[in-house]
């Protein structure tokens, strides 16, 4: 399992109390009974504990599909913070 699919799993395990055994990859928010208010719940903690502005995810995504949408929010995040980092750079020179 990726870093953000175990990320996820533990969100989903420690927060809403749902089983291990049914959090499996491919595993849909649909058929864990999520819907739109929890997904939007699960996108506001995510965002406390890791900093990343999530969109709400469709209840029709799975967990490996939320994971790399992780995955990729994370990365803009960093190549957000890289972009700023270098032009400050520049503007200080």
């Amino acid at each position: 399992m990726s870093v953000a699919l175990n990320f996820l799993v533990e969100v989903l395990h420690e927060t809403f109390g749902l089983p291990r055994m049914n959090l499996h990859p491919d595993a849909t928010f649909a058929e864990l009974d999520m819907d739109s208010l929890t997904l939007t719940e699960l996108s506001t903690v995510i965002e406390e504990r890791t900093g990343l502005r999530m969109d709400r995810f469709p209840v029709t995504c799975n967990l490996t599909e939320a994971a790399d949408l992780l995955d990729r929010a994370a990365d803009a995040l960093v190549e957000a913070r890289e972009a700023r980092e270098a032009g400050a750079a520049r503007e200080s020179a």
